[in-house]
């Protein structure tokens, strides 16, 4: 229920909102085709009372094709003041929801570029956040400025120049804030500098690891900042920080040690941490949350449940792995994302509150499951078609009963093992912290590390499942005793997919390898798939209480 209602919310808040404006990973094009961002240094001050911001934003990037001309994403509420290559003028025009840039001298491949483009306004405020990408001004209960930003939908470029492509991840960046002194900045990286200038205060931030540009957040407020230190499962002491509103730090430090065990859960499910070089943070947002890389968005009002669970906090941290470490090269990828991470919820009930929790949590997300699009199409797609359009909820919900099915299929044993692999495909990558962990990834590659793992063909299961939106229906017929069980699937597709029968107080499992199966049941009561493990047309039945169908 919790991931479907979150995904719903996508679905209603943001859909009319996202069509009127740019969005993230649109067609790549030969402007930024050419060129490959390797860092940035955005500076960046912050007016919360005009809500206007000033700044710059220099990016130094590889050209890998000779080009003229080259394109970097800005939304058009934005002015562009000037912009230099190389510190020379360049000519710039305005367009798409994009700058056009005029190279002073024509660039060779394996050359370096270094563009500066001073830029500011009033940005986009978010309407319905984070359903809805901008700026949100906000107010903390004492009346404080509470600011934020989220542009998963959009794109960073809804507030600061960049190629905003989800696989062109800079390698690092430096990111300096200026705010008004009583104001506490909580940015992606380490913390370098906090240093006051009269009634204002600059924050410089460091990003060690690459990161998808739209997991770059800005987070303002008069925080309080919780601190811990957490240790890995590689014995790394890394440290912990927790920015909450001073009305709620109280509530912070008691969630902190629940939002620790999804830590550990996560580790043992996936692997160390990614990014415990540099730390695991959250801070308090007026929205509900996001995934931003080391600074977890969190705005879920500590609502914990049973055994200290916080639904939200442990799907957004899901993502340092999931969306963070392994990123999609495109948005029809998308379901690695949210389906994966989705999913871990489920396994996080499995082990609190044992196998009943876990199958009841795959009940609910079944309930939200749409089947209006493929959950990754082999064609291009860009944020609003795969989150609002096409795909939807089912990247969420379909995403991770895909999981539980594939576990079904080639057994716990692999299934974990494929797990870690797709967060990690080799042991050495689990002990990096140099950036070179991270990778892009998309569903061809997911189906191949699952193929190596189990050593066995899945080609159909991801042919199936993901590669168009029809479900298999599962038919039974009894007839002298015997069951005869047979799937019927879209246009014929191959899915020999085993099945768990129950007759009588006995169940096994039985191979369809073409399909098809028998069983002899007599006169005692029969079910298929009594759990719930196979994603289906029909998931309750057949049973021997139903009318078998002609």
């Amino acid at each position: 229920m919790r991931s479907t209602l979150l995904a719903t919310a996508v679905l209603l808040g943001a859909a009319s909102s996202a069509a009127q404006r740019n969005v993230s990973g649109s067609l790549p094009i030969q402007e930024q085709s050419c060129y490959d961002a390797r860092s940035y240094r955005l500076e960046l001050s912050v007016d919360p009372e005009r809500q206007s911001i000033e700044g710059s934003v220099t990016m130094r990037a590889t050209v890998l094709a000779d080009c003229t001309r080259i394109a970097l994403d800005l939304d058009d509420a934005l002015e562009v003041r000037e912009v230099t290559v190389a510190d020379r003028a360049a000519k710039h025009e305005r367009g798409e929801h994009r700058i056009w840039i005029e190279l002073p001298e024509a660039a060779k491949r394996g050359a370096e570029l270094m563009v500066t483009v001073r830029y500011g306004g009033k940005p986009v405020v978010a309407t319905n956040p984070p359903w809805t990408g901008g700026f949100t001004w906000a107010k903390t209960p004492s009346g404080a400025h509470w600011i934020a930003t989220t542009c998963q939908g959009e794109g960073a470029d809804l507030w600061w120049p960049c190629k905003d492509q989800p696989d062109d991840e800079p390698d690092t960046m430096d990111i300096f804030v200026t705010v008004p002194k009583d104001l506490v900045v909580a940015l992606n990286g380490t913390l370098v500098k906090d240093e006051k200038r009269g009634a204002s205060r600059t924050f410089h931030w460091h990003v060690a690891n690459p990161i998808n540009v739209y997991c770059v957040s800005l987070n303002a407020a008069p925080f309080e900042v919780v601190e811990s230190t957490y240790t890995c499962s590689d014995g790394t002491k890394m440290p912990v920080q927790f920015f909450a509103l001073p009305e709620h730090a109280a509530k912070a430090k008691k969630a902190l040690p629940s939002f620790l065990d999804h830590v550990r859960h996560l580790e043992s499910i996936c692997g160390p941490y990614p990014f415990r070089n540099e730390k695991y943070g959250i801070v308090e947002t007026p929205h509900l949350g996001m995934e931003h890389q080391t600074l977890i968005a969190y705005g879920n009002g500590f609502r914990l449940e049973e055994d200290g669970y916080d639904w939200l906090h442990h799907h957004e941290l899901s993502h340092e792995w999931w969306g963070n470490l392994v990123t999609n090269h495109g948005w029809k990828d998308m379901w690695i994302h949210e389906g994966i991470g989705t999913y871990m919820q489920a396994l996080y009930l499995e082990e609190k509150r044992g196998t009943d929790a876990y199958f009841g949590e795959m009940r609910e997300k079944r309930r939200g499951i749409m089947n209006r699009g493929a959950v990754a199409p082999r064609e291009h797609r860009d944020s609003h078609q795969i989150y609002f359009t096409l795909s939807g909820n089912d990247i969420y919900n379909k995403g991770s009963w895909i999981c539980h099915s594939l576990r079904w299929l080639i057994g716990d044993e692999a299934f974990f093992a494929t797990l870690r692999r797709w967060a990690y495909p080799r042991k050495e990558f689990e002990t990096a912290t140099d950036g070179t962990q991270c990778r892009a990834t998309d569903t061809d590659e997911i189906r191949q590390i699952a193929e190596q793992v189990a050593r066995r063909d899945l080609g159909w299961f991801f042919d199936l499942y993901l590669h168009q939106a029809r479900l298999p229906r599962l038919d039974a017929e009894l007839k002298d005793g015997v069951l005869h069980v047979s799937w019927h699937t879209p246009d014929d597709l191959p899915f020999p997919m085993p099945i768990e029968v129950k007759v009588g107080d006995t169940i096994r499992r039985i191979e369809m390898t073409d399909g098809r199966a028998e069983v002899q049941v007599g006169t005692r009561d029969w079910e298929l798939d009594p759990k719930g493990w196979v994603l289906r047309q029909n998931l309750q039945g057949p049973s021997s209480k139903a009318k078998p169908r002609r």
